[in-house]
């Protein structure tokens, strides 16, 4: 046997694991080395592949038996994990290596692993399913909304103030103390009356003006104020009124829906009907939220087990690394800093380990219940993450089938056939109230108390 495998248990979560490998393997692959090596090293005072295996020993023997451990740990550790059984939750770490007196080479690792643990009973929850209804009145609202990202602003003839509905161009400057703050000055300000975008006693203080007016306004902020320069601070704000203009909202007709989609509705029912599909799609998305919810909130509530902290670390890094890729991605500023502060990262690793837990879970169910991926499943995989990266199908297969990328997309669909599973399972009833089991429903009213 060129392997020996043994393992030791740190924790029901974390696992040691020593590998051996045999000194006949070692010798082969060192000799191997050293032979290749001899062919072309050059060394002062023998000819090119003339240089005796003992001084090319003596002169490479170190950066030889590090690339030899380094392949060695590639190419066995994988069968070392199947052979004790082991699934990594996290790369493991490797550490400890060395050749023996024997001349065999060791390495251990720590690999942390899913403890065990007994499932709740998750046949049969009681789920509330909210009602996936579109009213006339909610489809009129997204047709306002959509009027108003077309409106035009034209600028007013007629010498009369500022009213409400008007949009206003203004010049905007900060002061702290009698100094310019901040961010500074702001020209052609647009504010539109009515909105508070930018602040309540803004508008209030417009209504009434005409341009070429000119007004001050003092504010308060509190120390956790998101601006800096304000926190704590009274902020004295000059204002200039530079000109009123109105907005030319379009009718909502037939000649509204064409100018929509690039033509692509001819009337404005056919728009309505578009706005009452998207709506349900919504709606759609916001219940499968709330049931998804439900269930985990049920499953992670009655389950206790260990989770190993560099598991729970190693998420945390994840979730940070993703919101500074969406930060990035929409071209905003992505402070470090603030995401290294203890309130945080305290939040963000329970956020983490509620994370884990929660996969663990629900791969318990689908290894319990035998949910997997069809091979139409898999092969449409591979071509959402083809056109997300804009490569090929047989690209993705080749190069990315063992990633995380393709690993985390089958986890997250066979995490949602088991939702389903679960939910077709369910005991659906009319209020959210009625989702608590007598336990629950009896620590409600304590908590209530407290």
């Amino acid at each position: 046997m060129e392997i020996n495998v043994s393992l030791t248990d740190i924790s029901p979560s974390q696992k040691k694991l020593r590998v051996e490998i045999s000194e006949a393997r070692v010798t082969r692959e060192l000799e191997k080395k050293y032979r290749d090596l001899a062919k072309t090293a050059k060394l002062k005072g023998f000819r090119p592949g003339k240089v005796p295996l003992g001084i090319i020993k003596s002169y490479y023997g170190k950066a030889v038996q590090q690339e030899v451990s380094s392949q060695f740990i590639k190419d066995t550790f994988g069968d070392a994990l199947k052979e004790a059984d082991l699934k990594p939750l996290t790369p493991a770490d490797v550490s400890d290596t060395h050749f023996e007196e024997s001349g065999a080479f060791s390495y251990t690792a720590m690999v942390d692993v899913c403890p065990p643990f007994e499932l709740p009973a998750y046949k049969e929850l009681k789920i509330f399913k909210p009602a996936e209804e579109i009213t006339d009145e909610q489809i009129q609202a997204e047709l306002e909304k959509l009027a108003q990202s077309q409106a035009q602003l034209r600028s007013i003839e007629e010498e009369r103030p500022v009213r409400q509905g008007d949009v206003v161009s203004i010049s905007f400057t900060p002061h702290v103390a009698d100094q310019p703050a901040e961010p500074g000055k702001s020209e052609d300000l647009l504010v539109e009356i009515g909105k508070g975008d930018i602040y309540p006693e803004l508008d209030e203080k417009l209504v009434g003006r005409k341009p070429g007016e000119s007004f001050s306004f003092e504010r308060e902020y509190p120390e956790n104020a998101p601006t800096p320069a304000y926190a704590g601070k009274t902020v004295h704000f000059d204002v200039d009124v530079k000109e009123i203009k109105e907005k030319e909202v379009p009718a909502l007709d037939d000649e509204f829906a064409q100018s929509i989609g690039s033509g692509q509705f001819d009337t404005l029912d056919a728009l309505k009907e578009k706005i009452r599909e998207n709506l349900l799609e919504r709606a759609k998305q916001r219940t499968t939220q709330i049931v998804h919810d439900q269930i985990l909130s049920k499953l992670v509530s009655k389950t206790d087990f260990e989770v190993s902290p560099r598991v729970i670390e190693e998420e945390a890094d994840r979730i940070i690394q993703n919101l500074k890729f969406q930060f990035e991605s929409q071209g905003l500023n992505f402070d470090l800093d603030a995401f290294n502060k203890e309130e945080y990262k305290t939040g963000t690793r329970l956020q983490a380990e509620r994370e884990v837990r929660t996969r663990l879970i629900l791969g318990k169910i689908a290894e319990t219940e035998a949910v997997t991926l069809d091979v139409e499943e898999e092969e449409q995989i591979f071509k959402d993450i083809a056109a997300i990266y804009r490569v090929d199908v047989d690209r993705v297969k080749r190069e990315f089938s063992d990633s995380s990328i393709v690993e985390r997309e089958k986890e997250r669909r066979i995490h949602d056939k088991v939702f389903t599973l679960i939910e077709n399972q369910a005991v659906l009833v009319d209020k959210p109230e009625e989702t608590l089991e007598p336990d629950e429903a009896q620590a409600a009213p304590q908590e209530e108390q407290a």
